[in-house]
């Protein structure tokens, strides 16, 4: 079964995306995994850097995106998730020169649409609105969990706002990475984030949950060497459960949003970046493998 790992801020512009494919590509290429990345953001930027423009507009034109995903499993209609998937993405290669086992799901502008239309037709059965939300919430949790049984890992790349897609990946995940900026805006975004996150009213309420408990850890994204920097983050680490590792800002790392034609390896693509993608993936890879110990170990 395979291991859910959300990556997901209320902010925009903290890297989302680029984590989420620094993620999935490292451990389908370091730790040999089968790895799926589903785009639930319209901005679509993680299927962007993982097969181009065309790519996308192609997978968009042949009915393969997250959209199609939702509008024609939603009810029942007759048909395969693996069929929307796009096999072995991504401008990288892996040790042997091929490309890694990574697929895609890709994402779409439609999506917001998408889900108002599913919201409208359900709400046929039910005059609540919380009900239908509910409703819909659970069916696409349940539709994002049909890839589990083929892959070792699903990474979710989730919008910032609070899409129905959005609050059922965090349901669905059994690990949330929350990427910030150091920036007094993050900290607020990272609060609400943890709340829902941890399905929590207060700060207080959340507070009484051990950090090394909770479903979440925080991933200091774009990081200066300055002291507000290093200031703002420890604020943040005080409350909320905090990843070691930091991604500083590096033009390689930004850089590396690109796609681009024929496959590169990892130092190619992410330059004097790609010590510190080890590093996040060598701190968040002990979670996958304690997680398929313990259900090795129940089974």
């Amino acid at each position: 079964m395979a291991y859910f790992m959300a990556v997901a801020n209320r902010k925009g512009g903290v890297g989302k995306s680029t984590i989420s494919v620094m993620l999935a590509q490292a451990f389908a290429i370091w730790g040999k995994k089968r790895v799926l990345m589903i785009d639930l953001d319209s901005q679509c930027n993680a299927s962007l850097i993982l097969i181009g423009g065309q790519g996308w507009r192609d997978a968009r034109n042949n009915d393969k995106t997250i959209a199609d995903f939702f509008y024609d499993l939603f009810d029942g209609i007759p048909a395969k998730p693996r069929d929307y998937l796009l096999p072995n993405v991504g401008d990288v290669h892996d040790d042997t020169g091929k490309a890694p086992r990574l697929a895609l799901l890709p994402g779409s502008l439609l999506l917001e649409d998408i889900q108002g239309e599913l919201f409208v037709r359900q709400s046929r059965e039910s005059p609540s609105p919380e009900v239908v939300a509910s409703r819909v919430r659970g069916r696409i949790e349940n539709l994002l969990r049909r890839y589990g049984a083929s892959y070792d890992l699903v990474v979710l790349d989730c919008p910032p706002g609070l899409s129905l897609a959005a609050l059922a990946a965090l349901k669905t995940a059994d690990k949330v990475i929350v990427p910030f900026k150091p920036d007094y805006v993050s900290q607020l975004a990272v609060d609400r984030i943890a709340l829902l996150i941890e399905d929590k009213g207060t700060l207080d309420a959340l507070s009484n949950i051990p950090q090394n408990s909770r479903r979440y850890a925080c991933l200091a994204n774009g990081v200066r060497n300055t002291g507000k920097d290093r200031n703002l983050i420890e604020e943040i680490g005080l409350f909320h459960p905090m990843l070691e590792t930091q991604m500083p800002q590096k033009d390689a790392i930004a850089n590396a949003f690109d796609w681009e034609p024929g496959l590169r390896s990892l130092e190619q693509k992410y330059g004097d970046g790609l010590a510190d993608m080890r590093k996040l993936y060598d701190e968040v890879a002990p979670m996958l493998d304690q997680a398929t110990k313990l259900q090795a170990a129940n089974e």
